[in-house]
């Protein structure tokens, strides 16, 4: 068996047994991993009252051959985002970010990137007032880590540039103008900003994204999209985003 050491953010948890649970971390040295970890339950817990949702934690883990679940030794609290425990709004937004990143993410893929990204939207549901614009960057750079997220520059049907105005074509992956939208009928309008949006986006790191605004309109826009996208690559509904839907609260802000 291989110890391995990284610093983690917990994605999910469930609970087995009288005393144990199977969890999924995000590490930032490893990518995603999957753990059997002891003594989160019960009266002699050592774990349960830090082992808790939107924090990162200093975890052990064992390697074992044969099997993608590990054994967690250790798990050592390293900060906990309060803020966004204390508010209904961030606490639904924080839990579909997870299970975001939970279904996106691949076990043993090392994506350092991705970790970052996930502790940057955590940061930045925990210190603003208003997440919403916060969000739609995240996805969209969770998209391209994916490698799902393409370039708006070119039509995919007939390569030329679109002009004021293209469609969306979940299908093809890509922008189509107006002359070849007719070759996807559920194709998407989307605005020259809106493109020029998801464009800036991919070029800017994660450390700047909170310096990015996006304005209403293009947030309308932006989030159709996102939420066709997202389902079509996943094929199924996200419970969480099925339930934000339920209690409609994802808004259109425009970035602080």
């Amino acid at each position: 068996m291989t110890i391995q050491k990284s610093e983690a953010i917990l994605l999910a948890k469930r609970d087995i047994r009288e005393t144990s649970a199977i969890v999924a971390f995000c590490t930032r040295d490893f990518g995603k991993i999957k753990g059997l970890i002891k003594g989160v339950r019960g009266p002699q817990a050592k774990f349960g009252l830090y082992l808790r949702e939107f924090a990162k934690f200093d975890i052990v883990y064992y390697e074992k051959q044969r099997t993608d679940t590990y054994m967690v030794t250790q798990c050592d609290l390293k900060y906990a985002y309060t803020e966004i425990a204390e508010d209904f709004d961030k606490v639904i937004k924080a839990y579909y970010i997870l299970e975001l990143v939970d279904k996106f993410t691949p076990l043993g893929e090392k994506s350092p990137e991705t970790y970052d990204l996930l502790a940057w939207i955590l940061d930045f549901i925990a210190r603003e007032k208003f997440v919403d614009s916060g969000i739609i960057l995240f996805e969209l750079k969770l998209l391209e880590y994916s490698g799902l997220l393409p370039s708006l520059d070119f039509c995919t049907g007939c390569s030329k540039r679109p002009g004021r105005e293209g469609y969306f074509s979940v299908r093809n992956g890509g922008l189509l103008c107006g002359d070849c939208s007719d070759s996807d009928i559920q194709a998407i309008r989307l605005s020259k900003g809106a493109a020029s949006s998801i464009n800036m986006i991919r070029k800017h790191k994660v450390e700047n994204l909170g310096r990015l605004t996006i304005t209403n309109t293009v947030s309308k826009e932006l989030r159709m999209l996102i939420d066709k996208f997202i389902e079509y690559h996943l094929g199924e509904h996200l419970k969480t985003r099925t339930f934000i839907k339920q209690v409609g609260t994802f808004h259109s802000v425009a970035s602080p």
